[in-house]
């Protein structure tokens, strides 16, 4: 939280920060998540994006295991979700 209340303040103090990346997804004025998170967050942070109707860009590497990246797979072809796996 101190590192995002810093980032805040220096970008002009406007961000909202959450505790929870949900209550993100609730907004309907986002419609894009760009997924930074460590690896281990990928999975339930991209299927949770999708499954509330955002568009993706996750960072690499897209899952840990060949069954997350399935799962993923399966739940971008249910919601029709637009979703990019790449390097920034």
């Amino acid at each position: 939280r101190t590192h995002a209340e810093r980032a805040r303040e220096k970008h002009g103090g406007k961000a909202t920060i959450y505790n929870d990346y949900r209550r993100l997804l609730e907004r309907n004025d986002i419609d894009v998540i760009v997924n930074a998170t460590p690896d281990h967050w990928h999975t339930a942070v991209n299927i949770d994006s999708c499954q509330a109707g955002k568009d993706v860009y996750c960072e690499k590497p897209l899952t840990l295991t060949i069954e997350e990246g399935k799962l993923i797979e399966k739940v971008v072809k249910e919601t029709g979700r637009v979703f990019q796996v790449g390097t920034m």
